[in-house]
């Protein structure tokens, strides 16, 4: 999902990967939630909601709980992650209210027969900071535990079947589920199956440079930069990236001071934790036979399709793993008409959610099974 950098030059997608604690640092502080428990219950033709609250640490978590309607005994769950920035459960930042790519995910989910949890991340939605006033702590760690925290939650839901548990992660929320599939392997409470949808194929500084890099370039071809501007700003980001992976830590200074901000000390120790893992790598470590399904927009300008054929690399002695391209979808897998161009797509909330996803859903989970 896209968060933007406040640069001429970083005015488009880029967001997605390039600001996930950036953006947490000017969230609000945590709003009144439940401590533990349920908040708030609703009923629609599909699903019954229910509002609830789990923690994770210092942190109380708001988390929205669906099962359908129409369940008799226990139905399997889904754990639902979100993308990078201050994207909330329903897949919403304050920029873009109405995107709703969680909550569209459940939503079929539901219609399948599948109960799911969503959370808000600190840094998003009614979580504000919590305990980490600046930012200061939120990490790869803190995200990947509460990660772990919430399909705990997910699995201890009334409805739910334990042994029927599948994750769901959405563009940077993937590599999250990656990790947890990993973690989990062979224990009591090892997934069933995964869906990574618009996911990281490569490590996430190698997404950013190229997404910079290509930014660039663009800023060059639209006369904004000079082709000698455009040369140094890549070198020098890509002298940024060597020094974080090398050290931990950002240089003091940029030839772009866009780059500044976007690598900061608060988002330094995210991304440089975040590096470290090679989705490719993770995939290869899962259990063999994992049902997994890999779903990638047409239209997605941000997930470029190489990346993906290098995370199914990682995938290629899983007989269980299927690549899914959805027509004419985008990021956000709503359907686009024409060129796709996020920075008019992503405002129209009319946009429908592409079907083609309902449908490959339903085929992934005739294929799992539930754990031993």
């Amino acid at each position: 999902m896209p968060q933007m950098v406040p640069s001429p030059v970083h005015r488009s997608a880029i967001a997605l990967l390039a600001a996930s604690v950036l953006a947490c640092a000017s969230c609000s502080g945590p709003r009144d939630v439940a401590r533990t428990g349920v908040t708030k219950v609703s009923r629609t033709v599909d699903a019954d909601t229910r509002e609830l609250g789990f923690r994770s640490g210092p942190d109380t978590l708001p988390a929205t709980f669906e099962s359908p309607s129409q369940s008799s005994g226990q139905a399997p769950g889904a754990l639902i992650m979100s993308g990078s920035g201050p994207t909330d459960r329903n897949g919403n930042d304050p920029q873009f209210p109405h995107l709703d790519t969680n909550r569209n995910f459940a939503t079929v989910l539901g219609r399948a027969g599948v109960a799911s949890l969503r959370y808000d991340k600190i840094g998003s939605g009614a979580a504000g900071l919590g305990a980490h006033p600046g930012g200061r702590g939120i990490d790869f760690d803190l995200y990947a535990q509460e990660a772990l925290d919430a399909y705990r939650t997910l699995a201890d839901q009334p409805g739910v079947d334990p042994r029927r548990l599948i994750v769901v992660g959405h563009s940077e929320g993937a590599l999250f589920a990656l990790w947890l599939a990993v973690k989990l392997k062979g224990s009591r409470e090892a997934v069933c199956g995964l869906v990574l949808a618009a996911p990281l194929g490569r490590r996430y500084l190698d997404v950013l440079s190229r997404q910079l890099t290509a930014q660039y370039r663009e800023a060059q071809r639209s006369g904004k930069l000079t082709a000698q501007t455009a040369t140094a700003y890549i070198r020098d980001m890509r002298a940024a990236v060597a020094t974080i992976r090398k050290t931990g830590a950002a240089p003091k200074h940029f030839a772009d001071p866009a780059l500044a901000s976007l690598f900061s000390p608060v988002n330094v120790a995210f991304l440089a934790q975040a590096d470290r893992q090679d989705p490719a790598a993770l995939a290869h470590r899962l259990t063999p036979g994992l049902p997994v399904l890999v779903l990638r927009g047409t239209k997605d300008v941000q997930v470029d399709a190489s990346d993906i054929g290098h995370l199914m690399s990682g995938l290629s002695a899983d007989h269980a793993a299927v690549r899914a391209d959805i027509p004419d979808a985008d990021h956000l897998f709503k359907v686009v008409a024409g060129v796709p161009n996020p920075a008019t797509d992503y405002p129209d909330a009319g946009r429908p959610f592409a079907p083609q996803v309902a449908s490959r859903l339903r085929v992934f989970l005739r294929g799992v099974r539930p754990r031993p």
